[in-house]
């Protein structure tokens, strides 16, 4: 993609977010929710905001798309409570994630999101690839009570960040470095053989270790596997676990805070165990990872 088309097809998508999120100004803005989810291993809670500025090929989440019942905040918010205190017995979590699809969309309804979670939450994560989390977007969720921000950074490299998302990644870059300094980040990356391989890691682990000179807190690197049978688009194969042994190590060399093949937030846990997913009709259904590879085929 050329330079020219490329900010052509940014400005064309950035224009169709601003129209969304100044959508519902005299009534109460929603977004659509597919399903929220509850984890099994401790209280803690994944909102699913479905919609997304990026076209990722290797996508996996069935909330690229716009689907789901549109909620407002304040049904969201019904819906979490409720399930909370029908699972866990109890009126908080440990923990509340807002991830997507791409939760940033909708400036007014994140930012108020995040506010009504501080009432049930102890830590709230916010899941995002960072095109659109501008200084001014994240001070305003710091002040609403935002903890931590978890970026998925594709690639480092631009043209090939282009490639898979149709962005640039310039802002992505700017906004992480930032939000470095300002709160707790994660950097997730997905290891794509011959696409983001192990030379775009150790760019991304140098990058992480340039901008953790500054940053407010340690920043952790976690590396994932690429899952083709999850992926949109045939464009690559799974790594072998050498390749992912290896990234782990070439990271290694920058970094003191790699992570290697984690599930976000269960890794450290032995036992395998699913997720409840409850849900905007408030039924609850227990699944596995095997049941969330069935559905995304």
């Amino acid at each position: 993609m050329s330079e020219a088309s490329l900010e052509a097809s940014e400005a064309s998508e950035v224009k169709a977010v601003e129209v969304s999120s100044s959508e519902g100004r005299e009534a109460e803005e929603c977004r659509h929710v597919p399903f929220v989810t509850l984890s099994e291993v401790k209280p803690r809670v994944w909102l699913t905001l479905a919609g997304c500025n990026f076209k990722c090929r290797g996508c996996f989440s069935v909330a690229r798309e716009v689907v789901g019942e549109c909620l407002s905040v304040e049904d969201l918010m019904h819906l979490v409570k409720r399930a909370i205190r029908q699972y866990y017995g109890r009126e908080h979590v440990e923990e509340a994630v807002i991830t997507g699809g791409e939760p940033t969309l909708k400036r007014r309804f994140l930012v108020k999101l995040v506010s009504r979670l501080r009432e049930i939450a102890d830590w709230i994560v916010l899941d995002t690839n960072g095109y659109l989390l501008t200084p001014e977007y994240l001070e305003e969720l710091l002040k609403a009570g935002l903890s931590e921000v978890m970026f998925d950074l594709k690639a480092y490299d631009e043209h090939i960040h282009a490639w898979y998302t149709g962005f640039s990644n310039k802002k992505v870059l700017e906004n992480i470095e930032y939000a470095s300094k300002r709160v707790k980040i994660t950097i997730n990356t997905v290891f794509i053989p011959d696409i983001v391989g192990e030379e775009e890691v150790e760019r991304i682990a140098k990058f992480v270790a340039e901008i953790s000179k500054e940053s407010k807190e340690p920043i952790e690197f976690r590396i994932n596997p690429f899952r083709a049978e999850m992926s949109r688009e045939k464009i690559s194969r799974d790594p072998t676990e050498d390749e992912m042994l290896r990234a782990y190590e070439i990271a290694c060399k920058h970094l003191n805070t790699v992570i290697g093949r984690s599930c976000v937030r269960e890794r450290k846990v032995e036992e395998k165990r699913g997720w409840v997913t409850v849900f905007p009709d408030g039924t609850m259904r227990r699944r596995t990872l095997a049941d969330y590879r069935r559905n995304v085929r």
